[in-house]
């Protein structure tokens, strides 16, 4: 995972905030960028390329699916039956979602900050204690 720091440097990819904002481990960004390179991809040419089981791909291929940056679509076979085929969602909708993820972000800090100074000195109250006593409770700021 990547860390929030790591995204302010002018080295950072696409694939450092997908990484950070959407929890993608490195296998769902691996295939995340190989279903956008070979849209229309199915589940057994994704395991194969990446050399994993495809137990392993699918189920990591769900959490793409349900972040709403890749996409699955049901085709007929001429033979019959049906298959699976991976898409990306269009880039306006990736960015979208990676925006709202960051905008929930902020809400969330900014919510957390209000009682910053509270928090605080309850928390020294836990973690400051010596000797199993609680440590006496004191404005720090």
């Amino acid at each position: 995972m990547v860390s929030l720091s790591s995204l302010t440097r002018s080295s950072a990819k696409c694939a450092d905030l997908l990484s950070c904002f959407l929890d993608l481990n490195d296998l769902e960004v691996r295939l995340f960028y190989t279903v956008i390179a070979r849209s229309g991809i199915t589940l057994d040419e994704l395991a194969d390329s990446l050399g994993k089981d495809r137990s392993t791909v699918f189920r990591n291929l769900q959490k793409l699916v349900s972040l709403g940056i890749i996409y699955k679509d049901m085709f007929s076979l001429d033979y019959g039956g049906r298959i699976a085929r991976y898409f990306p969602n269009d880039i306006s909708e990736i960015r979208r979602v990676v925006e709202d993820r960051v905008n929930n972000l902020k809400k969330s800090m900014d919510a957390f900050l209000l009682d910053f100074e509270e928090r605080i000195n309850n928390e020294t109250l836990i973690y400051g204690s010596l000797g199993g006593k609680p440590a006496a409770r004191k404005s720090i700021l």
